[in-house]
């Protein structure tokens, strides 16, 4: 489905996020950079929602001066996008991801580096999916379009 504006709806990733986003605590969308992630991540939540942060915004990055401070009284889902620039993240998110009751789920999203998957598998074992993001599936365009593609 495409909307008005031009974007492609994406409701296979879409259903794929919000399954992880209810077994999991922590859900990572992880894709190569340009491929999405940010714009299907605003289907969960609004860019000026304080419980969003892009790591290329200086004001995200300002708000998370003191990480702990920010996050902690968070609820609901919390977006961190570009979450490869800030790995000293990941044994925070650890600790919130292990509050009970739990208040907040982490949607992060990053590039799809070796170096990111394996420093965020190992802090966050047992508390992490990860969906990789991939390209457009034909049926995400609808059927009007296939033919077109």
């Amino acid at each position: 489905m495409v909307h008005a504006a031009g974007m492609i709806e994406r409701i296979t990733d879409v259903k794929l996020v919000q399954s992880a986003l209810k077994r999991s605590r922590i859900v990572a969308l992880l894709s190569p950079r340009q491929s999405g992630k940010t714009t299907l991540a605003r289907q969960f939540v609004a860019a000026d929602s304080l419980n969003c942060f892009d790591l290329e915004d200086p004001l995200s990055l300002a708000r998370l001066a003191e990480p702990d401070i920010t996050l902690r009284p968070l609820k609901g889902l919390v977006v961190i996008d570009e979450i490869q620039r800030r790995p000293d993240l990941f044994p925070l998110l650890r600790v919130l991801a292990d509050r009970k009751p739990l208040p907040a789920r982490f949607l992060i999203l990053g590039s799809a580096s070796p170096d990111l998957l394996r420093q965020s598998s190992e802090t966050l074992a047992g508390r992490l999916e990860t969906v990789p993001l991939e390209g457009f599936r034909l049926s995400d365009l609808g059927a009007a379009r296939q033919t077109r593609h």
